[in-house]
């Protein structure tokens, strides 16, 4: 589907040969579960290095992964067998260490939500386009194939026209010493749940909504526990979103058309080995669409790796990471 960018250079031995060279900053959950693994898997990319605030802990993921470590960040950055950075630390850290790889002239991937303001967001857009580094805020969810199978049934005018896009997105009560609970770390269940129902709404009707509405509930530290959103994108189309921590497990979306209605029950966290179904329901028909296990990680580092250094799709994720942050702001000042 997509064409290998091949200006990268062999590291160490001919088996690399254009493979992109991760460097991994922050020994996360998230990185050791799935993008780490990812990584392995991926034909396209190769794991150099990590870094985490712990030297101890970055020791044991080089061990576990084996790859080398670095004792910092700066370290990892300041190597020269280093193309691209994964940053999966704690969001209020994020827009330092962008700055820092973007510095270095290292290509940035870096896990939602890319800043935790819109003003940090327009800031490490603009510095990372100075410094001609692709920067790739990532939702994983979206490369997962069954939402390809979702868009060719409604192309081929399975529910009519769609006119409501509904998503929910939570988790049952976390570790009370979890950063989603902090504020000054970029906690709240929006930057962390909600971004992925607004970001999959946009990405569904490929365009920008021109009207936003939310109800937010905060707790005792000011930290957003539950929400809902209601997006309007004009033309009879709008989608409503909530999301939240301290609650029953969601995620899932639906979608509404003028003649049927399409339900996908595992949206946006979707384990390798897990075969998702699509639900349809028309007139007298109920259906249920099995389809294949796919790793949403290992097909985001491939995209990712392809397109990294063309100049459009910089471009592109430029404008859809400053439109995302635009319109968590408009939800958060709605509270």
């Amino acid at each position: 589907m997509l064409k290998r960018v091949a200006y990268y250079l062999a590291y160490r031995h001919d088996d690399y040969m254009k493979k992109v060279r991760f460097g991994v900053i922050g020994c996360s959950s998230i990185a050791k579960k799935s993008f780490i693994p990812a990584i392995k898997k991926s034909k396209n990319a190769h794991l150099i290095t990590v870094a985490s605030r712990s030297k101890d802990k970055a020791k044991l993921f080089s061990i576990e992964f084996k790859s080398d470590y670095e004792n910092d960040y700066e370290s990892l950055l300041s190597r020269n067998d280093i193309d691209v950075v994964y940053i999966s630390t704690v969001p209020s850290t994020h827009e330092s260490i962008i700055m820092l790889a973007a510095k270095y002239g290292k290509h940035i991937l870096c896990e939602k939500p890319l800043a935790i303001s819109y003003n940090s967001t327009k800031k490490i857009v603009d510095y990372t386009k100075n410094k001609n580094v692709g920067l790739f805020e990532g939702f994983m969810y979206q490369f997962h194939s069954q939402h390809k199978i979702i868009k060719d049934l409604i192309k081929n005018g399975e529910i009519g026209s769609p006119i409501l896009f509904q998503a929910q997105f939570g988790f049952p009560p976390l570790n009370k010493e979890n950063f989603r609970y902090t504020k000054n770390l970029g906690g709240g269940a929006l930057l962390d749940a909600g971004c992925y129902t607004i970001h999959a709404a946009r990405n569904f009707f490929e365009c920008e909504p021109i009207n936003v509405n939310a109800c937010i509930d905060l707790n005792n530290e000011d930290i957003d526990i539950h929400g809902s959103v209601l997006l309007d994108f004009g033309n009879s189309q709008t989608a409503f979103l909530s999301y939240g921590f301290n609650n029953s497990y969601r995620n899932n979306y639906k979608i509404w058309g003028t003649t049927g209605h399409l339900s996908v029950p595992r949206a946006f966290s979707v384990s390798a080995d897990y075969k998702p179904k699509i639900i349809l329901e028309k007139q007298d028909v109920l259906k249920e669409i099995l389809c294949d296990n796919d790793n949403q990680f290992v097909n985001q580092i491939d995209y990712f790796c392809d397109n990294v250094l063309k100049e459009n799709a910089q471009k592109f994720w430029a404008k859809d990471i400053l439109s995302q942050s635009k319109i968590m702001n408009q939800v958060i000042n709605k509270k």
